[in-house]
């Protein structure tokens, strides 16, 4: 439930700009691919050297792509886009993380757009958020999110489904779903915490299954 709720899907109507942020999840280089072929569009990729770089690069050389690592992020998914066929790349390889993607995203953005965001799942919420926050001074800007996967949660570990590579490990999935959370409740990341987004409904039956998962995991460890 949690991880459905955190992998935003918008209904996605023809974007001028797709805008891929750099994660370890490999998966979301194709799914930003398959966006510019349809959409005919070019693509923004935002990622800097930042927690999940060294995570990326583990991916990278797990699944034994032929592309440099220790570099970052946008780099990496820049040339595996070029690989894809995707030709229209843009980098922004400062960025350290989901505030920072939005931020310096906006500074190359000066008219107002239809921006296809495309994110880690675990993310993906967080980052629509931050990218409000930031195109807020842009009227006209429509933001749509697009997770690349609805995480499947197997029996050792967590991936796009049964037959694909594990992206996650289950400790580290539950790990990462938590924090997440946690950051978007209005007292952390919100207006009545440290304001880095607007306030986000987080819905009843996503806070109980927080709950229920934060007490087993306080047990476990």
């Amino acid at each position: 439930m949690i991880a459905r709720y955190l992998a935003r899907r918008d209904p996605v109507a023809r974007p001028d700009l797709v805008v891929l942020m750099g994660s370890a999840v490999v998966e979301s280089v194709e799914v930003a691919a398959d966006a510019c072929r349809k959409y005919d569009v070019p693509v923004l990729v935002s990622g800097g050297i930042g927690h999940s770089t060294r995570y990326l690069d583990e991916a990278v050389r797990r699944r034994g792509l032929d592309v440099a690592t220790g570099r970052p992020e946008a780099h990496v998914f820049r040339d595996l886009l070029i690989r894809s066929g995707i030709e229209r790349v843009t980098i922004e390889d400062r960025s350290t993380n989901c505030g920072e993607n939005a931020d310096f995203t906006r500074r190359l953005i000066d008219t107002p757009r239809t921006l296809l965001l495309i994110q880690d799942p675990t993310m993906q919420r967080r980052t629509h958020a931050c990218f409000v926050r930031s195109f807020a001074d842009l009227p006209g800007t429509t933001l749509l999110s697009h997770a690349p996967l609805i995480p499947w949660i197997g029996p050792d570990h967590v991936g796009a489904g049964p037959d694909s590579p594990a992206i996650w490990s289950r400790d580290r999935f539950r790990s990462l779903v938590l924090g997440e959370v946690h950051r978007l409740s209005p007292d952390v990341y919100g207006p009545n915490g440290r304001n880095f987004i607007d306030h986000v409904d987080l819905p009843p039956e996503v806070l109980a299954a927080y709950n229920r998962l934060l007490a087993g995991n306080v047990i476990r460890r």
